[in-house]
């Protein structure tokens, strides 16, 4: 059983996921949730709750994910 096919949106959304937070491995699993390996593994059943890990995880690295996303031009 290989990994479920992504939609458009989750393919941008892991595109966008793996540039502001760089030093995770984050992807899909099997099972159609959702993983990310960095200093600690974390998985959950939807995106939210995998972002919701990685800010409790890694809040500095969320702080420079805000400030990229905010980062006026």
């Amino acid at each position: 059983m290989g990994q479920a096919a992504l939609t458009m949106n989750e393919s941008v959304m892991l595109l966008l996921l793996h540039h502001l937070f760089p030093e995770w491995a984050i992807m899909r699993d099997g099972a159609g949730g959702w993983r990310a390996v960095g200093r600690i593994s974390i998985s959950a059943s939807d995106l939210d709750g995998l972002l919701e890990s990685l800010a409790t995880a890694d809040p500095d690295a969320t702080r420079h994910a805000v400030s990229l996303l905010t980062e006026v031009r």
